[in-house]
């Protein structure tokens, strides 16, 4: 469960720059205009200088003989023009009358990196042969002038929606090309154009150009924490541009720059790049013209779907209609019943801990449902194995005997689900033990060197990385999979690090793998554990698994933050920003992964809400808590302790956990449950430090939107309902017809001394404006809400029909 970042994920080796080497003495900043991109208010002398270069026009050099200087391609969205003499490129979007151009400091039209004698040389691509017909722009590049099989072509063609550009290569095979990085520093933001540089990882960050950091990080394809999707987004000038790929060897580059002023300012500029190696030959730019986050996300959403990636919950059901227990469900996990750990050598046990039997299992899915009235759980169990978690793995048969082995393991199944809850048990294929009864080298993942492939030192000891295509293979044993389901039932299963590690390569001759191999046989191991429960998830989340799952545990937050490198968007300068949910909202449940302390979760649990996502609780304490947990009501100054108060509401009296469980399920539930099916359809920053966000799903009359204050000043936001609020720091709106939620210093007229969080919720399919059967639900702070006609007084929760009680 708590993995390392870098697990299973491989390491790219390093390229040397050699252009000093190869060009002494060249400067190293042509005299070129500074400008990364910019709005024209006239294209007249762009358009005289074009027309002036001999053979610019595509059309009119395609029967030239001679390399002509200069080459384009020009639809009605773009123009592309490169440059012969230098590779240098220019793009004008004609939506905009934005140009992004070849940066001054910068060599060229890109880089390459080529194999020589067992070392990674870079070299600059620079000086072309460029032919060009009505289509399509071919530019033949020789970046080591003594070895002509090292030559380069770049293609270049307009595709059919005439807004995308297609970029591609090819080189002699003789010539041991490693990576090829085009458009180097060309596609850039600065701080001038309010430009950002938007990353899909996890839900998507935000990189603006105004942080006044200097840094370069790459995200891989589908890494751990890379390009959970095949695309980077660039905004400048509110001018927007998609950058796609359709490989899995692709990586972006992201690096900031601080260049100084001709006083003493400093200037920002983030370039993004896209480095392809092996199997990848192609990129696409879509230009989408006037627009931000949201624009690229929905066009992005096109391309996802011309894919087949985007499977809608719509589709989804049709199969499994059980799926829909997902929509509104908190994601509680009891982790780890049986905690065992074993040296690396996994020879000699250090320590062994129960710290649920199955029959407490069993008692606090009761609890939940009796006594804090949670009715929609993803109710899932950890360390159930024969020897507990991340041991002696795939042999996971009989049950752990010290929580009380098979008939009590087959009858805490049968009572969760008696609850109305989905059962879900956590289960780990891409980690085998030496000390396992089924241990073998043959499943084991093999290194280029023929070496077994390490994974890390877990509670089990050291483990290795079985390969996913034996991984499928052990699932499939009668004695797992088949076995599970026939013992307890369960209606859902997990298996973990599936979606979550970066995609493997596999070198053992009998099962060899690339990465798209490796997705192949994950893809299979996920349809086969869905065949046999029903519901599937498994840790992390990537879109290649939308289609073969149903929800994702992680890609949320990792223990109570937005990233497992909690300051990875602190070292970038970066805000987390919902890309994953503006495409795939309406396809797949998505959840955090870990612990956290719900002491210090306010700000987590402000997140979620403005993604309308249930929580994970992963940090329940052991046995029967509320039966020993006492029910203090600490309070931080910094309030970040916020949902874990009941003072004068529905959870007082009760313990911590207890409280901050029922709080925000009371929000997260109904919430997801009304906007599952819904589209993301909008996302905005409404301050300057993007402290306060709204979100919508869906679209007309029965829009939902979400408003959350992360800032430390009040926020003033209007609600259809509760006339103009003041949104205190960590206070937010929940507004539909049918379903509000707020936290604020006032509300309809009333003003609050404390506070309050509340909810109301139509239960008769009614807007609320003309319910005739409303819950109201009161966490804490002042008991009193006005609604309709009058005003009531709610300790914990009442249903009441508004025109039988207009004044209580």
């Amino acid at each position: 469960m708590k993995r390392q970042a870098t697990k299973g994920i491989p390491q790219r080796s390093g390229s040397l720059d050699l252009k000093s080497k190869l060009w002494p003495g060249r400067p190293t900043n042509r005299q070129r205009a500074p400008a990364r991109i910019c709005v024209h208010k006239s294209l007249a002398w762009v358009c005289c200088a074009l027309l002036s270069l001999p053979g610019l026009c595509s059309t009119a050099v395609g029967a030239s003989a001679a390399s002509p200087p200069a080459a384009a391609i020009e639809t009605s969205f773009f123009r592309f023009t490169i440059q012969a003499k230098n590779g240098d490129c220019e793009i004008l979007d004609k939506q905009t009358k934005a140009i992004w151009r070849t940066e001054a400091s910068e060599a060229g039209f890109g880089n390459v990196t080529f194999k020589t004698s067992g070392h990674s040389s870079r070299f600059a691509l620079e000086h072309c042969d460029l032919e060009s017909s009505a289509k399509q722009i071919t530019a033949t590049f020789h970046p080591l002038t003594n070895e002509p099989a090292a030559a380069v072509r770049i293609r270049f063609q307009a595709l059919r929606d005439k807004r995308t550009l297609e970029i591609s290569y090819e080189a002699d095979p003789a010539a041991n090309l490693e990576t090829c990085s085009p458009l180097n520093g060309v596609l850039s933001v600065t701080d001038a154009g309010k430009g950002y540089v938007l990353v899909p990882v996890r839900e998507g960050l935000l990189i603006p150009a105004d942080s006044g950091l200097s840094f370069t990080h790459r995200f891989d394809t589908y890494a751990y924490e890379g390009c959970h999707m095949e695309m980077v987004g660039l905004v400048e000038n509110g001018s927007a541009l998609l950058l796609t790929w359709n490989d899995l060897y692709v990586a972006a580059d992201v690096k900031s720059t601080l260049i100084p002023g001709p006083t003493s300012s400093v200037h920002q500029r983030i370039s993004a790049s896209l480095v392809l190696s092996k199997s990848a030959k192609s990129i696409q730019l879509h230009f989408l013209g006037p627009g931000d986050h949201v624009t690229v996300a929905k066009a992005y959403r096109q391309i996802a779907k011309q894919k087949g990636l985007l499977v809608t919950w719509n589709e989804k059901l049709k199969t499994d209609p059980e799926r829909a227990s997902l929509f509104g469900a908190a994601n509680i996990k009891l982790w780890s019943a049986l905690d065992r750990r074993m040296n690396e050598e996994s020879t000699k046990e250090e320590s062994v801990r129960t710290n649920w039997t199955f029959e407490e299992a069993a008692q606090v899915a009761e609890h939940l449902k009796k006594d804090l009235k949670l009715d929609r759980v993803l109710f899932t169990v950890g360390g159930w194995i024969h020897r507990g978690y991340d041991n002696q793995h795939p042999d996971i048969l009989p049950t752990a005997p010290e929580c009380g082995g098979d008939p009590a393991f087959a009858d805490c199944a049968r009572r969760v689900m008696n609850q109305g809850y989905l059962f879900c048990l956590h289960d780990n294929y891409q980690d085998i033990y030496r000390d396992s009864p089924s241990w073998n080298e043959r499943y084991v993942m093999k290194t280029a060197d023929g070496k077994l492939a390490r994974g890390g030192h877990w509670a089990g000891g050291l483990a290795f990385l079985t390969c996913s295509k034996m991984a499928v293979e052990l699932a499939e044993r009668p004695q797992n999979l088949a076995a599970v389901k026939k013992l307890s039932n369960a209606n859902a299963y997990f298996i973990d690090t599936t979606y979550a590690s970066g995609l493997q390569e596999c070198f053992d001759p009998q099962h060899p793998l690339t990465r798209a191999d490796d997705i192949k046989w994950k893809q299979a191991l996920s349809d086969y554990a869905r065949g046999v429960f029903g519901v599937f998830g498994s840790e992390c989340g990537r879109e290649w698994a939308i289609p073969h799952s149903d929800f994702f545990e992680g890609l949320t937050g990792v223990s109570g933050h937005d990233y497992h490198d909690a300051k990875l968007s602190e070292n970038l300068g970066a805000t987390v920003v919902p890309l994953f949910d503006l495409v795939y909202r309406d396809c797949i449940a998505m959840y955090g992964k870990y612990g956290y302390d719900p002491n210090q979760a306010a700000f987590y649990v402000l997140h979620h809400i403005s993604l309308g996502r249930p929580l994970n609780y992963h940090s329940i304490p052991s046995h029967l808590y509320w039966k020993k947990t006492p029910a203090e009501e600490s309070r931080r100054s910094d309030n970040l302790d916020l949902f874990t108060r009941a003072d004068n509401g529905w959870a007082a009296g009760l313990n911590r956990t207890d409280r901050f469980i029922k709080n925000t399920y009371e929000i997260l539930s109904p919430l997801n449950e009304l906007t599952a099916r819904l589209p993301m359809t909008g996302h905005s920053f409404l301050s300057p430090d993007r402290k306060v966000q709204r979100t919508a799903f869906g679209d007309g009359p029965d829009q939902v939107s979400v408003t959350v204050n992360m800032g430390n000043a009040e926020y003033d936001c209007d609600s259809r309902l509760g006339g103009k609020l003041r949104l205190p720091a960590l206070g937010f709106l929940v507004e539909s017809p049918q379903f509000v939620s707020f936290y604020s210093l006032n509300w309809d007229g009333l003003e609050y001394a404390s506070p309050p969080l509340f909810t109301l919720r139509s239960f008769d399919d009614r807007p609320l404006s003309s319910s005739r059967k409303i819950r109201i639900f009161h966490g804490f702070g002042d008991d009193k809400v006005h609604f309709g006609a009058g005003t009531v007084s709610v300790a914990r929760e009442v249903v009441l029909d508004p025109k039988a009680h207009p004044n209580r």
